[in-house]
């Protein structure tokens, strides 16, 4: 079955969901359907995308696809790029009870392994003087597509910027999670085909390439 766009219903079955609990049945077979979706697309094939987007012809993916089984939190789920040798940067969709968000997402903090400093190459990208191309592209990607920070909720191109190239890890946390990308709430989220959540990825996939390269991943595979 082709995939069917998050509904209302959706969303309140996504505010009854538990830590480690399941994810009730019906929005999971919608999950499944999103991720089987974005497959038919050839950039979100597993073989190409291990080896011409993340660069790590080891990816393992999940069941031969790029994004994994969705993780269960108190009222949230959140699906990722799997099987990257937990790249510090990662493609990104979650829901919460009021809203669903698309994009990049970085996760700092319990390292079982040393990871790209996706975060800080971002940074770095941002705050250089003279601004380098990336900032300009970046910000302009960030405009035209009214890309969003997730927390604090912050929408103008400007104050996005500002966000990401001054944030600071607080020290009294394990883990951080950084999020930008598009933000659909319960009533747009049900006009979004599988197609707008490609588009949005499409959007951002050369910064996120260009991460992953910076970080240290200077390699081709054929």
């Amino acid at each position: 079955m082709a995939f069917q766009s998050f509904n209302a219903s959706d969303f309140l079955q996504c505010g009854t969901i538990t830590t480690g609990g399941p994810i009730p049945n019906p929005l999971d077979a919608k999950i499944q359907e999103l991720r089987k979706g974005l497959d038919n697309f050839p950039e979100f094939k597993l073989d190409f995308f291990k080896k011409r987007i993340v660069r790590r012809p080891a990816m393992r993916g999940d069941g031969g696809l790029v994004f994994g089984q969705p993780r269960a939190y108190d009222g949230h789920w959140f699906t990722f790029v799997v099987g990257g040798d937990q790249d510090q940067v990662q493609l990104n969709i979650g829901m919460f009870k009021d809203y669903i968000r698309v994009g990049l997402g970085f996760m700092m903090g319990r390292q079982v392994a040393p990871k790209i400093p996706a975060f800080h190459v971002l940074q770095s990208f941002l705050g250089m003087r003279p601004p380098l191309p990336f900032r300009d592209a970046f910000y302009s990607c960030v405009k035209k597509n009214n890309f969003q920070i997730e927390d604090p909720p912050i929408r103008d191109a400007d104050e996005v910027l500002h966000r990401l190239e001054t944030f600071v890890v607080p020290p009294d946390k394990d883990t951080v999670f950084v999020f930008v990308g598009a933000i659909w709430d319960v009533v747009t989220a049900p006009t979004k085909s599988v197609d707008d959540y490609r588009t949005v990825f499409l959007e951002l996939m050369p910064f996120y390439e260009e991460l992953l390269m910076a970080g240290g991943r200077y390699s081709f595979h054929i």
